[in-house]
């Protein structure tokens, strides 16, 4: 593994570590991501500009100009006369940073398809830590720190609850781990069918039941939008029969088991994720709905929103502030850039879904390669339908998902190294063929 690769994989578990680390101590992971990460990329970017081979031109990919348009557009925002520099500031990483670095970096240092397998050995490292620390809080209790969150932070309002206790393992919440452990449920399940060592393929499966019981102890119920988003999205992309059909037939069973029948529902994880199915009997549900129509109304005269980093009140002192708390990603995005900013964000992103999927179903010879880079861009698809249920863009899933859509724009790349290099092999055989012969 050459140093574009170290580097690069350094970034990526550098990210997880500091939420690790966070077990342990108070980091300020905003300010401590932003660093590493553009520590990080200037070493990788430096790397790559002394190794003859770089290609920069895949860095210039739609991803990349996408991003430049809604960078264009995250600057507008300073003239919003409701911002907050400092809101903006904070913001700019997960917003426009992260996005645009995976959109250049990852094609042009991604080259091979064992470069992609170290990405998810990389996360698979973490996604154990954090289950086997969740597994602790289930088992032998919370810790000091963890306490101090539950009930000097507030946290227990929404932690012990009336169904039992959402563990939260080393993350800001027991909302933000579920979504993480059923983003890694999804890629490292649809992984596991696409690699050609049988012991990373169990391990990867391993995995991916970590991540089912991180997803069912957190009591997240959008974690179950991860999990049916990507099993839809798998049997779109798959161009198989064989797939597309099991992908239905589990989804329709998933469906039924949930919606239909009682079965189970005497453990509290599973009556919480089958709650998911109801929303309309939820309590919770229903005063989301009302307070949306309310922000329909307020932001009916704010097109550009109240500002970036300025859809929960009282964070930063503005001139205007929105009374209502934002129940997810999406409207937090709508509140913070307006309508203009929502239509344009939901744009970028449908297109990136739908030129991935066709660079996926017919720019990849590589049923391996495909369905390797699928199993991210499934996660990205559950993912999104998570966003719009709850407020999921947080550390570290930013990198996670935006590294996703950049690997469809390296598979193009990595699908002609591999054709190449297995004709190089037939060559080479059919040349000591004739020396036989």
């Amino acid at each position: 593994m050459t140093n574009r690769n170290t580097t690069f994989h350094i970034l990526l578990a550098a990210q997880f570590a500091l939420i690790a680390v966070s077990m342990l101590v108070n980091v300020k992971t905003g300010l401590f991501s932003m660093v590493l990460i553009l520590l990080l990329t200037v070493i990788c970017l430096i790397q790559l500009s002394n190794d003859k081979s770089t290609e920069w031109k895949r860095g210039q990919n739609l991803m990349t100009w996408l991003f430049i348009v809604w960078l264009l557009y995250y600057l507008m925002e300073i003239m919003n006369p409701n911002n907050v520099l400092e809101a903006w500031n904070i913001n700019i990483t997960p917003y426009v940073l992260i996005p645009l670095i995976c959109a250049f970096v990852v094609p042009v240092v991604i080259r091979t398809k064992k470069d992609i397998e170290l990405l998810l050995i990389v996360w698979s490292v973490f996604v154990i830590i954090f289950t086997l620390k969740g597994y602790w809080q289930k088992n032998h209790g919370f810790s000091a720190k963890d306490l101090y969150f539950l009930y000097a932070l507030g946290g227990a309002r929404t932690h012990i609850i009336w169904s039992g206790i959402r563990y939260f393992s080393c993350f800001s919440d027991a909302a933000n781990y579920g979504v993480h452990a059923a983003m890694a449920a999804v890629t490292f399940a649809i992984a596991s069918f696409f690699t050609a060592s049988r012991w990373m393929r169990f391990y990867f499966l391993f995995v991916a039941l970590c991540g089912i019981y991180g997803m069912g102890i957190s009591g997240t119920r959008s974690a179950m939008g991860v999990l049916m988003g990507g099993m839809l999205m798998i049997t779109i992309i798959a161009k198989n029969w064989k797939a597309l059909l099991g992908g239905i037939f589990i989804s329709i069973s998933v469906f039924v088991f949930f919606y239909y029948t009682n079965i189970g529902s005497g453990n509290q994880y599973i009556y919480k994720m089958r709650s998911s199915f109801h929303p309309t009997e939820d309590a919770s549900y229903l005063v989301r709905v009302e307070n949306r129509q309310r922000m329909k109304e307020l932001m009916a005269r704010k097109p550009i929103g109240y500002g970036i980093g300025l859809s929960k009140a009282g964070n930063f002192n503005s001139k205007e502030q929105m009374p209502y708390p934002p129940d997810s990603w999406l409207i937090a995005v709508w509140v913070e850039t307006g309508i203009v900013g929502l239509i344009l964000y939901l744009a970028i992103h449908g297109v990136l879904f739908a030129w991935c999927s066709w660079i996926l179903m017919f720019k990849v010879r590589n049923k391996n390669l495909r369905g390797l880079i699928a199993a991210w861009l499934c996660m990205n698809a559950g993912f999104f339908i998570a966003a719009y249920v709850n407020d999921v863009m947080q550390y570290p899933n930013q990198l996670t998902v935006y590294t996703g859509f950049a690997l469809c724009f390296a598979a193009p790349y990595i699908d002609r190294r591999i054709s190449e290099e297995k004709g190089e092999k037939d060559e080479e055989t059919k040349e000591k063929e004739l020396i036989i012969n």
